[in-house]
């Protein structure tokens, strides 16, 4: 969906516009009702100074007067339940949209401005797309035939009613106009705030571990402030609207009354018209107030979906024709030539590897590609140039989907998805009977600890594994993605946070599956190295060499060199020293 704001926004409400049609025909009967009051009043009147009965006026005043509040109320409940039902509906497609976008556009977003267009903003929407719509569509009809009515009373002060609501007409557009662009710049703001306290809460234990609560409060402190001077200019323009409306009824309720005094001294007005006239006046209050609360939230609303629209506009990745595919003997994953860029800056410079059943282990810097390689072979973004081959056929003939369901991915954070234990360890594999989870957790020395625990499985891990350690999150992660039972596992710094006897188990389980698929993994430790068929060494998106480790360390001066150091890049630049002190030059394959 796609055009200006307002386009956009009736866009929102297809689906339901023909119950927008039905409560505005129910708003309409319920304002009619209130529109024949003024004139059986006036009955009322006409009928007690000719000393007529009064039965028949009274009880058709009390029954005009129980309905229209009535239908008043019944409208505003199927309002409300329609605006939420109109709100979900876009909150659905939100999310669904962010969940099948590319994954660069989402990472690179600020969690708390998505989470703020999602909640937020899409709650401003809420009363737009219902109350907003509805009213402002009928108060305008409502208005018409209320002045219809007190032309047919006194044309006189119908005249003298529509020059005091033109001029303030006027104003309270000019005050419109603003308030678009400062309910805007508020969402804005809030959002802004929303992504600094969410910066700061994921780092909560840094915050502390560093003592710097107050400058991140100050920080947040800004953010929040620059939201209440935003939403403070939104209160004052939204207040100026409102006080230029109900000013405007004001003003013309005195205008009439004294006109219309002048009018019966005259004997060009009876006093039961002019009552009629009054009440129409006082009821104008509601029209009114309607129109402009409906044009408040149109501006809010427009804003909000300046901001929405933002989300719903991110590219899905592209999916590819259902298929298969072909099965060669060479089996396994190949990267052919492969380069790819990031803002421009390459990140892989023909990269070439053959990873079949067996453990390939990634190793060298930061930023020399190697989660770039997992990302790829993921199809979390698509290489400039070259090919990945998995079973000799080019995986971008294959749906996402399929593919990832043939791959096995443990990120480098080790997130972990679900309430439960349970619940993290089969989030891909909800069906794995409760043999093959035993089997798989005491290969990776979970089954212990979980043993310990009072509610075992079942108990509550935290929000994104808080109650846990680094390394039982990251074994965990692992114990996951070897249940999907995939063709390829991808285990990026998969033992990072495990000490020696938990490494040394968690590698005996992967070299188990290293039997019977391929396994490749992103790699510091050298200890996995060590029991790796092939290691590759990568530096500047570049391979430097293949072979198993024993041979690296043999050959290789610079790898050599790097085995002896840690991974930071003064280290890194010190090996690479080293390296060129031994022989002169650095060795590639």
């Amino acid at each position: 969906m796609s055009g200006t704001p307002a386009t956009v926004l009736w866009g929102y409400t297809k689906g339901s516009r023909g119950r927008l049609g039905s409560l505005m025909l129910l708003e309409l009967l319920s304002n009619a009702a209130v529109l024949i009051q003024p004139l059986v009043a006036s009955w009322v009147l006409d009928s007690l100074e000719a000393d007529e009965e009064l039965v028949t006026p009274v009880v058709l005043l009390a029954v005009v007067g129980v309905l229209g509040l009535v239908l008043a109320t019944i409208s505003h409940y199927l309002l409300g339940r329609l605006g939420e039902g109109m709100v979900l509906d876009v909150r659905r497609g939100l999310v669904r949209g962010l969940l099948h976008a590319r994954v660069g556009d989402v990472t690179g977003r600020p969690v708390g401005d998505v989470l703020a267009r999602v909640g937020s903003d899409t709650t401003l929407l809420r009363h737009t797309l219902s109350s907003a719509l509805v009213h402002g569509a009928v108060a305008p009809l409502v208005l018409v035939a209320a002045l219809a009515l007190m032309a047919s009373i006194d044309p006189v002060l119908l005249v003298v009613l529509l020059v005091v609501l033109v001029v303030t007409s006027i104003a309270e557009w000019f005050a419109l106009k603003r308030m678009y662009e400062a309910a805007e710049h508020a969402q804005d703001r809030v959002a802004g705030m929303l992504t600094a306290l969410q910066r700061t809460l994921i780092a909560f234990r840094t915050v502390k571990a560093f003592g710097t609560e107050d400058r991140e409060e100050r920080a947040v402190a800004e953010d929040a402030r620059a939201a209440y001077r935003a939403g403070v200019r939104q209160a004052w323009l939204d207040a100026l609207v409102q006080g230029i409306s109900i000013g405007a009824l004001e003003v013309m309720f005195l205008v009439v009354l004294g006109v219309g005094a002048t009018r019966i001294v005259s004997g060009e007005l009876q006093v039961s018209d002019l009552v009629a006239f009054l009440l129409y006046v006082t009821y104008l209050r509601d029209p009114v107030e309607n129109g402009a609360d409906a044009a408040t939230s149109l501006s809010e609303g427009l804003a909000a979906v300046s901001r929405v629209q933002a989300l719903h506009e991110l590219p899905a990745e592209h999916e590819e024709p259902a298929g298969t595919l072909a099965r060669h003997e060479e089996g396994g994953l190949r990267l052919d030539q492969l380069c790819y860029s990031h803002d421009r800056e390459p990140v892989l410079r023909g990269v070439s590897l053959t990873a079949g059943r067996g453990l390939t282990v990634l190793v060298g810097p930061s930023g020399a590609g190697k989660t770039t390689v997992l990302g790829l072979i993921e199809r979390f973004d698509d290489p400039d140039h070259g090919r990945i081959l998995l079973d000799g056929a080019d995986i971008r003939g294959l749906p996402r989907r399929e593919l990832r369901r043939r791959l096995a991915y443990v990120e480098q954070e080790a997130p972990l998805l679900g309430e439960t234990l349970r619940e993290a360890v089969l989030y891909g594999a909800p069906d794995t009977a409760e043999q093959d989870l035993d089997e798989v957790l005491r290969a990776v020395a979970l089954d212990e600890w979980i043993s310990t625990l009072p509610e075992g499985l079942d108990t509550e891990i935290g929000e994104r594994g808080a109650r846990m350690s680094g390394g039982q999150r990251q074994r965990l992660a692992v114990a996951r993605a070897v249940l999907r039972r995939a063709e390829v596992l991808l285990l990026d710094e998969a033992t990072s946070q495990l000490d020696g006897r938990s490494e040394a188990q968690l590698l005996r389980a992967l070299l188990d599956q290293a039997r019977v698929r391929t396994v490749i993994a992103v790699s510091h430790r050298y200890s996995l190295a060590a029991h790796a068929d092939h290691v590759v060494l990568l530096d500047q998106g570049q391979v430097l060499a293949v072979d198993t480790h024993e041979e690296l360390l043999r050959a290789h001066p610079l790898y050599r060199a790097l085995t002896n150091t840690s991974d930071d890049e003064v280290s890194w630049r010190c090996a690479r020293a080293a390296a060129a002190g031994g022989d002169g030059k650095i060795t590639g394959q």
